[in-house]
């Protein structure tokens, strides 16, 4: 038996997890941002205590501890490297979380543990190798390989966001030109809709957004669509080919069974995204005898529990 905790931007949700990735129970608490790295710790830690107790055990019957943390993790060495949540750098998340647990603590990031998650009990269960990618602010990747998760040098494996699909591109955040997750995230996609919308002043799309291009969601444009709007599909169809390009350069070079689609815009209805992204991915495929499954990913927001808790099973 496990605990997996996610720690994102708003709560802190911890899992007890058994070991086929089922949560037997979940409990969650409010993060402060504010937050220092011992303070943080101190609340996890008073977390897994209660999830276990309220699940009927204590720690003592619970094998280790997994924590998915956005940004750089390295479980190697055992540190948080950099958050984009808190102020921590190169902070000894480990040591200072096992000194107030006594169990087996390891790490990861976030999108590594939605992929560890999906691959245990999720819309990948039974698939190997799967590459896991997160459309959201930005595109996070994950892959599992032989059964454990690929984490790189230093924890800095699978940045895929962080391919060069357009040279001399847009400028990102990580001080690249062109990055995928410049032209493929949720936000690139809100960011394409505008666009279309300043050029389309009779689009339906400023119905759907109420007049305001601050109302634009990553939904929007999937709203406007299914209504016929013709700058909606057109939006689409160029964010559709965005998204294949890394989705093709990944089948290529990693020949995955399986290619998760995660995040909120991967719930848009599947002849809007997941049908023709899959198409297009298949044509852009070398070897056309293995084409990767692109499929949607099915666990959710309980992705990250299950895949931080088998972190120990899987590092």
């Amino acid at each position: 038996m496990y605990i997996g905790i996610d720690v994102g931007g708003t709560n802190l949700v911890a899992g007890l997890v058994d070991q086929e990735g089922t949560i037997l129970h979940k409990s969650a608490c409010p993060v402060n941002r504010n937050w220092s790295a011992e303070e943080l710790v101190s609340q996890l830690a008073q977390l897994s205590v209660r999830v276990a107790q309220e699940g009927g055990v204590s720690l003592e019957d619970v094998e280790g501890a997994g924590a998915g943390i956005p940004g750089l993790v390295d479980n190697e060495a055992g540190t948080v490297v950099k958050t984009p949540n808190m102020p921590f750098r190169d902070t000894p998340f480990r040591e200072l979380f096992q000194r107030e647990l006594n169990i087996p603590v390891h790490l990861g990031n976030d999108a590594d543990c939605a992929a560890a998650g999906e691959y245990w009990a999720g819309a990948a269960k039974g698939c190997d190798p799967v590459v896991m990618v997160t459309l959201g602010t930005g595109i996070g990747t994950g892959l599992v390989r032989g059964g454990k998760l690929y984490t790189g040098l230093g924890g800095a494996g699978m940045e895929a966001g962080h391919l060069m699909t357009h040279p001399n591109g847009l400028p990102c955040g990580c001080g690249g030109l062109g990055c995928w997750e410049q032209y493929g995230s949720a936000t690139a996609l809100i960011r394409m809709t505008r666009s279309a919308m300043e050029a389309s002043p009779k689009s339906l799309l400023w119905e759907v957004c109420g007049g305001s291009l601050d109302r634009v969601e990553g939904r929007t444009p999937f709203q406007a669509a299914r209504a016929g709007d013709e700058t909606a599909l057109q939006v689409l169809e160029e964010y559709q080919k965005e998204l294949s390009y890394g989705l093709i350069s990944l089948s290529n070079i990693l020949f995955p069974e399986v290619i998760c689609l995660g995040g909120g815009v991967s719930s848009a209805d599947s002849d809007l995204l997941l049908d023709p992204v899959r198409e297009l991915v298949h044509r852009g495929c070398f070897d056309k005898d293995r084409l990767p499954k692109v499929v949607r990913a099915s666990l959710g927001n309980d992705a990250g529990v299950v895949g931080a808790a088998m972190l120990c099973r899987m590092i």
